[in-house]
């Protein structure tokens, strides 16, 4: 099976067997199957009127493109019928998008191997993958059901004293390990679970887990079967998330010690500040309402909005190790050096290169999503950093949000679908088409000197 998708995806005779494309497929089919049972009476609650074309097909996307922005109440507004197909929507997802960058970067490992030789192999190929993608692929599933179960099982303990507990702890546990932010809890996790431990750690796990990404546990297996050294990507992912968890708790406190998390005990606030600090990257749960959050927090959540979780992971953004390399080949052109080296290794050219479209197109995508929304949203109804903050959400398919989405129009809402798509389907993409290499002659241009700066 598993060499049957890579043969798909190298397949050049029908760009639509390539592996973006078949992926892509299959999201779009799933976001318009989706859109269809949604829009169904039986989706939502007795009281509640049908959700109209644009409701259903905007919490279909947001469920498949596992982001977390709502226009209805999940756990009130929607039927027992809805919320599975929600949660059905979310598993899906977040499966596919992992599926797809196994396929991406089995590609990537194929064509370093062919141009790299047996260096490159041995220090990436092996390192990350063990020999056998086939296994890999079984430890991304065999792991996201695991931990999905055990996640259920703490939170069903945390929260039997509620209706439909068991329910309840299921759907969090796959919306939380997928990244999604959606909760069936009807505004609880913000009112009497807010600063909760036996509900907001399980939760606080199951995202950062689903964060890390299939790579590391791959790379772990791998170094253990065979020894030697963990891989450099497995490194640069430990060593970021060591880094931005507590980074985020931290700037989360200095925002909002004041504000949000005044006249709280230490407990709640270690918490709160460990839960708000890191569920930008990006889970999309809250514990605290954002629409009372200051100017500085939501301009400061926006960047880890976009930063997101570790590459091949059910988290959205750029991911962290892109932005390392991104950062990092900055720190080096501005040294007047060319090797991009981390961790005492030297990033080839073809990595450098996409690590930077992926950011350059991200923050090009977050100015014309915010301009298209300040086009179409009246000033009286939002402020600037709202609508960044908006734009950053979906983009980066976090789904945090001040309560600003459900009040918007349908154009608004179209263009917030399109910004979950393209950041939940995009820098993959983006990625497999830099390594595709181009059909045709090439034709070379004289060169001609520019002044800049």
């Amino acid at each position: 099976m598993a060499e049957r998708l890579q043969t798909l995806a190298g397949g050049q005779r029908n760009p639509w067997l390539r592996a973006p494309a078949l992926v892509s497929s299959g999201f779009l089919a799933a976001i318009v199957l989706g859109t269809l049972l949604l829009g169904m009476p039986g989706a939502v609650a007795e009281e509640h009127p049908p959700l109209s074309l644009v409701q259903a097909l905007f919490t279909a996307t947001s469920a498949v493109c596992v982001t977390g922005l709502t226009v209805v109440e999940t756990g009130t507004e929607l039927s027992g019928f809805g919320q599975a197909v929600v949660l059905v929507l979310i598993q899906l997802g977040g499966l596919g998008v992992m599926t797809l960058a196994f396929l991406v970067f089995g590609r990537l490992r194929s064509r370093m191997q062919k141009e790299a030789g047996e260096v490159l192999e041995s220090s990436w190929g092996q390192a990350v993958w063990g020999g056998s993608p086939a296994r890999t692929l079984r430890l991304v599933l065999g792991g996201t059901l695991l931990l999905e179960t055990l996640g259920a099982a703490a939170l069903w303990i945390a929260l039997r004293e509620e209706d439909g507990a068991f329910g309840k702890a299921v759907f969090l546990s796959i919306s939380a390990f997928c990244n999604a932010g959606f909760d069936t809890l009807g505004g609880a996790l913000g009112g009497r679970y807010s600063g909760d431990w036996a509900v907001g750690l399980p939760l606080l796990l199951l995202w950062l887990l689903g964060g890390l990404g299939f790579l590391l546990p791959a790379a772990l297996e791998a170094r253990r079967r065979r020894g030697g050294r963990l891989a450099l990507t497995a490194r640069m992912i430990l060593i970021a998330s060591a880094v931005l968890v507590p980074a985020g708790a931290l700037l989360f406190w200095l925002c909002e010690r004041d504000g949000l998390l005044a006249g709280r005990r230490p407990s709640e606030t270690l918490l709160l500040a460990l839960f708000q600090g890191n569920t930008p990257r990006t889970a999309g749960f809250s514990m605290v309402d954002l629409a009372a959050a200051s100017r500085l927090t939501l301009l400061t959540l926006v960047p880890l909005m976009l930063v997101g979780g570790s590459p091949g992971s059910t988290a959205g953004g750029m991911k962290t190790v892109t932005v390392w390399v991104f950062l990092a080949t900055i720190w080096t052109r501005m040294q007047g050096k060319d090797d991009v080296v981390i961790l005492r290794s030297t990033i080839p050219a073809e990595i450098v290169r996409r690590a930077y479209l992926i950011c350059v197109l991200m923050i090009l995508l977050l100015a014309l999503t915010s301009w298209s929304l300040a086009a179409l949203v009246p000033p009286e109804q939002a402020s600037l950093e709202q609508l960044v903050f908006e734009a950053a959400s979906a983009l980066g398919t976090v789904g945090l949000g001040t309560g600003l989405t459900p009040e918007l129009g349908a154009a608004p809402l179209l263009v917030l679908v399109c910004a979950m798509l393209l950041g939940r389907l995009g820098p993959l993409t983006a990625a497999y088409a830099l390594f595709s290499r181009p059909t045709g002659p090439h034709i070379y241009h004289p060169q001609s000197e520019v002044y800049v700066g």
